[in-house]
């Protein structure tokens, strides 16, 4: 009887295998994960993917490279990620702190793609709490390690922005965020949230933010003039447009006179992620004041104008339709706390549904 082709391939993806074996037996893996029934058929072979995980630290970079590549393909798929979490490799605790050690290593020529596993297995709520235990050691090394844009010579490491994106769906890293010491961590996160250069590190700066409002008890330190996060989360959504004196002088000082060539972020996702976190900073009367104050009133009516995304135009006006209000109108100081009776919630649905077909 004949033997599994991956059985039979497994003495070729040993570390001290010769060079072209293990190559040419990683190409065959890596084009096998590149489907989803391949993905299935490696996923049933847990001695193949054990060789692989040993093979992510050889000391050439094309069979590193590839080795990681393949677990990029296999983490893709929520399964696959999961089941990965499983494995030990021989020399580390976990492959969480075998990925992390590699991301922390300047020297490596891929630690991108070890980036973008660590992002893939942190993006489900199970799978994070898995491996919180040995994230949270590491953050402080991994956050400098990202704001560092010079760290790794041949690396960006752009995808350490939405790891800790997903990694802010936990409470204990929300809370590690704001209440590090010495330094507050989102503090160096915050920049990035109008990092010109990458959508990656733009996109999962906003996330990280966006998760962190979901805690209405972090709101006041959030929109605190010591933090400043307003000018960071707005900045994406202005444009050129002028604004009278009256209106400029209520915006945050540095979204004052904006030069000319200002262009609104062109990434949809972006400036939906924003929309919902100013929703979310509606929810108490202080929030909603603060927003006033700032003017955020003045930025939506004008990014109103120029978006043609019917999801955001929405997010837009749920928005706007709070902020216009005078607070007695309002009639709550929490909106949390306002129970909604399921006809109403039903008929609210029904709105934005017919709202989104109308401007389709």
């Amino acid at each position: 009887m004949a033997k599994d082709p991956l059985t039979e391939m497994l003495e070729f993806l040993q570390p001290n295998s010769r060079l072209d074996l293990k190559y040419v037996s990683l190409d065959y893996l890596l084009g096998l994960s590149g489907k989803e029934e391949g993905i299935n058929t490696l996923l049933e072979n847990e001695q193949t993917i054990q060789c692989i995980i040993e093979l992510i630290e050889d000391k050439s970079n094309e069979i590193s490279k590839n080795a990681l590549a393949v677990l990029v393909n296999l983490t893709a798929q929520p399964k696959g990620a999961s089941e990965l979490l499983k494995y030990k490799p021989k020399i580390h605790k976990n492959i969480i702190e075998l990925l992390i050690g590699y991301v922390l290593n300047p020297e490596k020529r891929y630690a991108d793609i070890a980036c973008m596993i660590l992002t893939n297995i942190t993006r489900s709520e199970e799978g994070l709490e898995v491996c919180l235990d040995t994230f949270i050691p590491q953050l402080n090394d991994l956050l400098n390690a990202y704001v560092n844009l010079e760290f790794n010579k041949n690396s960006n490491l752009h995808y350490l922005s939405p790891m800790f994106s997903n990694l802010s769906q936990s409470a204990r890293i929300r809370k590690w965020l704001l209440e590090e010491n010495p330094h507050v961590p989102l503090i160096k996160l915050l920049p990035f949230c109008n990092f010109e250069q990458s959508v990656i590190r733009r996109g999962g700066a906003i996330g990280t933010v966006r998760n962190l409002s979901f805690d209405t008890e972090n709101h006041d330190y959030l929109l605190s003039s010591e933090l400043d996060l307003l000018t960071y989360l707005l900045h994406p959504l202005m444009g050129d447009e002028d604004y009278d004196d009256e209106e400029m002088d209520k915006l945050p000082i540095a979204l004052q006179y904006l030069p000319k060539e200002k262009k609104r972020d062109p990434d949809i996702d972006i400036r939906k992620m924003i929309l919902e976190t100013l929703v979310k900073f509606c929810t108490k009367r202080e929030g909603r004041e603060i927003l006033r104050e700032n003017g955020v009133y003045y930025i939506l009516r004008e990014y109103h104008k120029w978006e043609k995304d019917p999801q955001a135009l929405l997010a837009c006006e749920n928005v706007v339709d709070i902020l216009i209000q005078k607070e007695d109108e309002v009639g709550a100081d929490d909106l949390s706390t306002v129970e909604v009776p399921d006809d109403m919630k039903e008929k609210f649905e029904k709105m934005d549904q017919d709202y989104l077909k109308a401007v389709e």
